[in-house]
């Protein structure tokens, strides 16, 4: 049974120009992983430079194995990501 996984990115700073050309895969690449019932929540937290990804993994390496692909990652523009388990005890995806 897979378990939940709240992964935060933290973005390279200085190549916007860069995100923002290669956002649209980016969210293309979550969409996907949406579609295959892997990927339950992503975005940018307001006026930072990081996001929050949710995702069904095995553990924190699969939760990060599964991130590998996605364009920011593939193209540096993530300069950490931290896997964490949580578990939802209230609300519709407990």
């Amino acid at each position: 049974m897979s378990k939940i996984f709240a992964v935060e990115y933290t973005y390279v700073t200085g190549r916007d120009e860069e995100l923002s050309a290669i956002r649209p895969s980016h969210r293309a690449f979550n969409g996907a992983l949406a579609d295959q019932g892997r990927l339950i929540a992503a975005g940018p937290y307001t006026g930072t430079n990081e996001a929050l990804i949710i995702v069904r993994a095995e553990d924190a390496d699969d939760a990060l194995a599964l991130l590998d692909e996605d364009p920011f990652q593939r193209a540096g523009l993530i300069a950490e990501r931290a896997p964490r388990e949580w578990n939802p005890v209230i609300g519709t995806i407990s």
